[in-house]
């Protein structure tokens, strides 16, 4: 999701600061939530400054791009291994223990398939 534009914000802070208008108001208005108005009011006093701030961050990737072209020649070696089989060679081959959701997503973004299970189903 991306950050409201620095217009909206100076609008919504400066529709409050008015007094006019309660921030359940201003927050209807600009199709916003209440809690954003809060929030920008909260910046806005402690900063004088509305611009977004900086992505928080996140978690780092546990594979690399070793472990993804470890992942991509394991499968065309062999693609009929199932999402369990090829965590089992990352860590087997790569060193790296991941769950079997994090090889599946891996996959998606490799532009890979996957078989669910042994069974075939």
């Amino acid at each position: 999701m991306r950050a409201y534009s620095l217009d909206l914000r100076q609008k919504v802070v400066a529709a409050v600061e008015r007094g006019d208008s309660t921030i359940e108001e201003v927050a209807s208005a600009f199709g916003v939530g209440q809690t954003f108005v809060k929030k920008m009011l909260r910046q806005h006093r402690e900063t004088g400054d509305l611009a977004p701030r900086p992505h928080g961050g996140g978690q780092t990737a546990r594979l690399s791009d070793k472990h993804l072209k470890l992942l991509r020649s394991e499968v065309k070696r062999s693609p009929d291994q199932t999402a369990a089989a090829l965590r089992d060679h990352l860590e087997e081959s790569g060193g790296v223990s991941v769950s079997r959701p994090t090889v599946s997503r891996a996959l998606a973004r490799l532009g890979l398939s996957r078989k669910k299970n042994a069974g075939g189903e």
